[in-house]
């Protein structure tokens, strides 16, 4: 039997970080709140970012748990325009 409801979409970004580039994992967790899991990281290994962010869809930006903001407006850029 196949539960559409079971289905989770995720997927996978690249963006630019301070030194290098970060591959994160995607999902859904509910609307307006989406979870990110650091795949890979090609830089510095003391400039790695976090491991795993909470990104929250606010008004006009995105917020999260991490301080990067550009980092968490980078991936919250991707989830409007490519999720």
């Amino acid at each position: 039997m196949f539960n559409v409801n079971s289905i989770e979409m995720k997927t996978d970004v690249t963006v630019k970080v301070a030194n290098g580039l970060a591959t994160y994992r995607i999902q859904m967790d509910r609307p307006g709140i989406y979870s990110a899991r650091l795949q890979s990281f090609e830089g510095k290994p003391q400039s790695k970012p976090a491991e795993s962010i909470t990104l929250v869809r606010g008004v006009r930006s995105w917020t999260g748990s991490t301080d990067d903001s550009e980092l968490l407006n980078a991936l919250g850029q991707f989830v409007e325009t490519d999720f």
